[in-house]
């Protein structure tokens, strides 16, 4: 599994901005509905909600990975904002989130968002990657450069 299978150009946000994490979830999501055929965005954003209340998917080092399970879509689907700033997401280390990977699952689905969200982690732990993504700037070199790095 690869995570540059589940990405394309459309679905990678560059300058995401926002001033909290609902706004951070409600701009994920609406970039979503123009990669996945999505009826209810609004249905999807309560869940994400809902899922942060329980507790942060701010896991640290510059990484959350809001997610959720939905009968709306058939196969995982991942969409990332890029924040070159940084944004609170109020993340178990305190420190502000750069990459912010969106993943619905659908519901009835096997493990496969958790191999997806492995992934991410484990690629993500490099600090030279995250470097190197913030310092591009578009979404074709974004998606090139984690292909590369898988």
């Amino acid at each position: 599994m690869k995570l540059a299978d589940y990405l394309c150009e459309s679905g990678i946000l560059m300058n995401l901005t926002a001033g909290d994490k609902s706004e951070i979830i409600r701009n994920l999501v609406e970039l979503l509905t123009k990669t996945t055929k999505i009826s209810d965005a609004k249905n999807i954003i309560e869940m994400l909600e809902e899922r942060e209340r329980l507790k942060t998917t701010g896991i640290g080092s510059g990484i959350a990975i809001p997610h959720c399970k939905s009968s709306e879509v058939e196969e995982v689907c991942i969409v990332l904002g890029i924040s070159k700033e940084g944004i609170d997401f109020q993340s178990l280390d305190g420190k502000p989130a750069h990459f912010f990977f969106l993943l619905v699952a659908p519901e009835k689905g096997g493990s496969e968002h958790l191999k997806a969200s492995a992934k991410i982690v484990r690629l993500f732990r490099e600090d030279a990657l995250k470097e190197k993504l913030l310092s591009l700037d578009t979404s074709k070199e974004v998606l090139q450069q984690i292909a590369e790095s898988e």
